[in-house]
């Protein structure tokens, strides 16, 4: 009779699990085997409201899918492959059901998992030849019920054992890790966060990633280009589908706390749609132009520009200066994509975040407000981020060091050290970079010209672990020399030339130096914003992010929003960043 068929199977199918269970109860050392056993047990469960037939079925079919878990090579963790194991463990258990109707062979997943077959009642005391037959050609659908059924039961123990192993801490609704700011450190630490297996969401102001380190023509102290480690980012990010990147974007609100935050995100228009390929013809088609942002006003760039050769993502952005005239028309018109879209409108929008990592960066103090260095009322007065943009080819001289006031060559160079830096007045700390930018400029003018003279005025030099090498081999340049003083002011010469004033520090000397081309090495301010305080973010005194008294147990800062670093510690300050920000999500955090 079918129903003593059942309930043998049934039978069966317990004590086939039970014995599998009380065999490996003796060896269960860690939480994994535990969970599998589980995991066999309820499948085995499941499995005992089906026929013979449709236990075959479901065998087959358990039996491909645990083929198809173990040879994706991308599930290369222990949890992955516990999954995989508790699959083949359901599937073994079915194989050992008896006899029935025939049905084998994988089925797709097409409809609900059925915890259990109607009863059968006093009517159905007999089959008919036409029911048995209905029987027969009913297995497959059978059998898909059986498997989605069997897997149901074994995914609901692996999900327990991934939150109790992997998931979220105890009042963590979201697992989602927000990176704020998109250059060198947030790059790294978003990366490092979703390679790990975490989605990840980074927000980038500009309409670029990279920023002050794609700005710069070479990194200290090998002299190499940043554009290689920048671009070996670039394609991991293309490369891992848990990272999304948004630009033109910036946080206007935090509220909430580990686990729970709700972020408020602005995003400013790009006027071009995922469709632009950046081939360009849209910024031929105008020849209005607008200060350069990208090489910070030294020049001018059209009102349809990319924003620069290396831009992530590869994709133009039209000044809204433009909209509703005739060039606007034509920059329409000239698109092949149909990529150009005037319609968009800024958006407001939230995101439900686990952890929050920030890593908005720097900009340089503001010269001007060094009034004694007369910045604002020379151009040959420059500061040390507008040198990396002037040494660079794709600079506004294409790379060649001239004086802006005139474009004319430089002959002789003064670097002016720790410009509004160890000053109460200004900046009371050191930026750590500047010394060692500074010796870079220097090997920027020498390599293009091999006469020239450059003066460097110093506190003192800071140049740490093995940057003291570099810092060496730019003081046996005979046409470099090192001045121990602080200049006292800058003043403009009758022919416009600088002249910078002081006295030196060793003899008591006093100067008056002219020059074609003084650089201010100016320092690091974090650049979130003075007014902006997020819930449990803290900040020192110099509005760098600080962990809170009471612990910031979601917020972390990488890079330079933490405190001054160069890029290799910006680097490494993002890699820690990340690893905070994962165990603020997970359990056992």
């Amino acid at each position: 009779m079918a129903n003593s068929d059942s309930s043998d199977d049934k039978k069966a199918a317990e004590e086939t699990a039970s014995d599998e269970i009380e065999t490996t109860s003796d060896d269960l050392e860690d939480e994994f085997a535990a969970f599998e056993a589980e995991a066999k047990a309820a499948a085995a469960k499941a499995m005992g409201g089906m026929s013979g037939g449709a236990a075959a079925a479901a065998s087959g079919a358990a039996a491909d899918a645990a083929d198809d878990i173990e040879d994706d090579e991308d599930e290369e963790d222990d949890f992955a492959a516990f999954e995989a194991a508790a699959k083949a463990a359901a599937a073994g258990a079915m194989a050992n059901m008896g006899g029935g109707a025939a049905g084998s062979g994988a089925v797709e997943d097409s409809s609900p998992a059925q915890a259990s077959a109607p009863a059968e009642t006093p009517d159905d005391t007999a089959e008919t030849e036409d029911e048995a037959e209905a029987e027969t050609q009913g297995a497959a659908p059978v059998a898909d019920d059986a498997k989605s059924a069997a897997l149901a039961a074994a995914a609901g123990n692996l999900k327990q054992a991934s939150e109790k192993l992997f998931g979220a801490a105890p009042g963590v609704k979201s697992q989602t890790i927000l990176v704020v700011g998109g250059g060198i450190a947030g790059v790294t630490a978003a990366l490092e966060a979703a390679e790990t297996g975490y989605d990840v969401i980074l927000l980038e102001k500009e309409a670029f990633l990279g920023g002050r380190v794609t700005r710069l023509n070479r990194y200290f102290p090998k002299m190499c280009h940043p554009t290689c480690g920048l671009e070996i980012n670039y394609q991991r990010i293309k490369r891992n589908p848990r990272l999304k990147v948004i630009t033109l974007a910036q946080v206007q609100d935090v509220s909430g706390s580990r686990g729970d935050y709700t972020v408020s995100v602005k995003t400013t228009p790009r006027y071009t749609t995922p469709a632009c390929d950046g081939c360009g013809m849209c910024a031929g088609a105008v020849e209005s132009e607008v200060p350069n942002p990208f090489n910070y006003g030294l020049d001018k760039a059209k009102t349809v520009r990319l924003s620069h050769e290396h831009a992530f993502p590869m994709a133009y952005v039209i000044d809204p200066s433009i909209i509703g005239t005739p060039e606007a028309d034509k920059v329409k018109a000239a698109c092949p994509k149909g990529a150009v879209d005037f319609e968009q409108k800024e958006e407001v929008f939230d995101l439900n975040i686990g952890a929050i990592i920030w890593a908005t960066g720097w900009k340089p103090y503001n010269a001007s407000k060094i009034e004694v260095y007369s910045y604002d009322k020379c151009d040959d007065i420059i500061n040390n981020v507008e040198m990396e943009r002037l040494a660079n080819h794709d600079g506004p001289t294409a790379g060649k060091i001239l004086r802006p006031s005139n474009g004319e060559e430089v002959k002789k160079v003064a670097m002016v050290q720790c410009a509004g830096s160890r000053d109460i007045n200004h900046l009371a700390y050191c930026s750590m970079i500047c010394c060692l930018a500074s010796l870079k400029h220097a090997t920027y003018v020498r390599e293009q010209y091999p006469d020239a003279q450059i003066d460097i005025y110093y506190i003192d030099i800071r140049a740490h672990d093995k940057m003291s090498q570099f810092y060496a081999r730019v003081k046996r340049d005979e046409n470099i020399n090192f001045i121990k003083s602080k200049p006292a002011h800058i003043k403009i010469g009758d022919d416009g030339r600088p002249v910078v004033c002081g006295e030196r520090t060793i003899d008591r000397g006093l100067y008056e130096n002219d020059y074609d081309l003084v650089v201010l090495a100016t320092g690091m301010q974090p650049a979130l914003a003075a007014d902006f305080a997020p819930a449990d973010l803290t900040r020192d005194e110099f509005g760098f992010v600080v962990p809170s008294k009471e612990g910031s147990e979601g917020q972390f800062s990488a890079g330079v929003a933490g405190g001054p670093f160069d890029v290799a510690l910006s680097n490494q300050s993002a890699t820690a960043a990340a690893l905070k920000a994962i165990q603020a999500v997970r359990a056992g955090s």
